[in-house]
């Protein structure tokens, strides 16, 4: 049987009177009734607190002048009793990316490793010598994945079970979910970045269009070309890309995106004409007309007839199924999710894990409750715990160290552990973590999944230390300098004193 975690004074030789002093003084805040002084309670408690952390860690915090409290950390061998070490494990705090271990946790739990989606195709209408005589209608189920080639080969089934016109409209049904509208710009004003794209149940390409940028060979040209792909009949682009002279820099490939009041996008800025063409994914088009675009991209490059419009509805009793997609598993797309770090994935399986718990159609709050439920039923203790959107892009996602550690060492003893555990960053490797200790002997050491927003940043998983012992880790900062490099310094140094126990 698991032991539940509990809040333990770390014990290390420098500071074992320390906690012969105060052996009533837990993690957790718990404070002696015998302090006179509030403050001075405080004062002891602060004391206490930070002088459980490391010397080369205190160094880092002192240096950069980051307050002790504002971190959370727990670090313990999966074959021990106790933590090595345990500092402030009961702060709620905001975890960043983080919680996407325990939505994926979750949707393994939920889903299993060999779940797929499915992405439709019904007709409405009779089809007579490969030509259909009324509507396609494209019903998707949420798949995370469904990016340029796999979309393509999506349309080419099609054509190769036989279709070959369509003489009515594409119908994108959508019903699959229901919720909010998103408001791409609500969480940071950055509409345009792909980590803020919303849930789609027939989402293409994570939402993101690509824009390519590139010199014209007409020397007497004063603008860049600009391209989008797919391209949209709905999508007018007013292109004020100014052709400079001079070598070819960064800010060449970075123009500024923005909407006229007539519902056209400004592309702005310069590019050199030493340049080669570049691309850029940003979010521009809604969910239902991308992937209309796409779709009819895709199937006149085949060689398919189509000429009608984009329409959105529903199946009805007479439609029929046509044809139907399987995505990849579960257990590949996890690994894609927290290596590294996908926002809209992630929601996509925080949708998929509440309705398959509950049913049909997703919405935001059966996910919650669903997400909570299983690891509830797992062992984790979810009190105070908040998931909101299951990816970590929230301002409102909160949990505590013990519960990010109770969650790490159930699933490190669960059959699907193989699975859960490949889907994290190497440091040095590969992911988020590939740029980290690529010249130390921490190299591909450690499975870890990232976090970071403004005044956040966070790093939780599991290490292989120098002695052979497999450690859980977490480490949770929030508040001032936390997501600078002073942030990234504490982590390292955390990371170090660990692999040497």
């Amino acid at each position: 049987m698991l032991r539940k975690i509990k809040p333990v004074i770390t014990v290390v030789r420098p500071l074992l009177l320390l906690s012969l002093v105060f052996p009533s003084l837990a993690v957790s805040d718990t404070l002696p009734k015998s302090e006179p002084s509030p403050a001075l309670v405080h004062q002891t408690v602060q004391e206490q607190t930070i002088r459980q952390l490391p010397a080369p860690v205190l160094d880092i915090l002192k240096k950069n002048n980051v307050p002790g409290e504002n971190l959370s950390v727990y670090i313990r061998d999966l074959n021990a009793e106790k933590p090595m070490l345990s500092h402030n494990i009961d702060a709620s705090r905001a975890p960043a990316s983080t919680i996407k271990l325990v939505t994926t946790y979750a949707a393994l739990k939920q889903l299993g490793p060999n779940y797929s989606w499915k992405t439709e195709a019904w007709t409405r209408g009779e089809i007579k010598n490969g030509v259909l005589q009324g509507d396609l209608i494209l019903k998707g189920h949420g798949d995370p994945f469904l990016v340029y080639e796999r979309f393509w080969k999506f349309a080419h089934e099609l054509r190769d079970q036989g279709l070959t016109a369509i003489t009515g409209d594409i119908i994108i049904d959508s019903s699959y979910y229901n919720i909010p509208a998103h408001k791409r710009s609500a969480f940071d004003g950055q509409g345009f970045r792909v980590y803020n794209a919303g849930a789609s149940p027939l989402m293409f390409n994570f939402q993101a269009s690509r824009i390519r940028l590139a010199a014209p060979d007409n020397e007497e040209a004063t603008k860049a070309d600009v391209a989008h792909f797919p391209p949209s009949k709905g999508l007018k682009v007013d292109n004020q890309v100014r052709l400079v002279a001079g070598r070819c820099k960064r800010q060449h490939s970075r123009p500024k995106l923005s909407w006229k009041t007539d519902g056209s996008l400004l592309v702005k800025g310069t590019f050199s004409r030493d340049c080669p063409a570049r691309f850029l994914m940003r979010l521009v088009s809604e969910p239902d007309q991308h992937v209309f675009d796409a779709f009819t991209q895709f199937w006149q490059e085949l060689g398919g007839v189509f000429s009608g419009r984009l329409k959105v509805g529903k199946i009805t009793d007479g439609d029929e199924l046509f044809y139907s997609y399987a995505s990849p598993t579960l257990g590949d797309q996890i690994r894609l999710i927290n290596k590294w770090s996908n926002n809209v994935m992630t929601r996509q399986l925080f949708l998929t894990t509440g309705v398959n718990y509950f049913e049909a159609p997703a919405t935001e709050q059966k996910s919650r409750d669903a997400i909570k439920a299983i690891i509830e039923q797992q062992g984790v203790n979810t009190d105070g715990m908040i998931v909101d959107t299951g990816s970590g892009l929230s301002r409102k996602t909160r949990i505590t160290a013990r519960q990010m550690a109770q969650l790490l060492e159930l699933a490190y003893r669960d059959a699907f552990m193989p699975e859960f555990l490949s889907s994290l960053s190497v440091p040095g490797l590969d992911g988020t973590l590939a740029s980290r200790f690529k010249n130390e002997d921490l190299k591909g050491r450690s499975h870890l999944k990232t976090g970071t927003l403004n005044n956040v940043t966070a790093l939780s998983g599991y290490m292989l230390n120098r002695k052979g012992r497999r450690l859980v880790v977490v480490i949770q900062h929030n508040g001032r300098k936390a997501s600078s490099s002073a942030g990234a310094k504490v982590q390292d140094e955390i990371l170090r004193w660990a692999f040497e126990q």
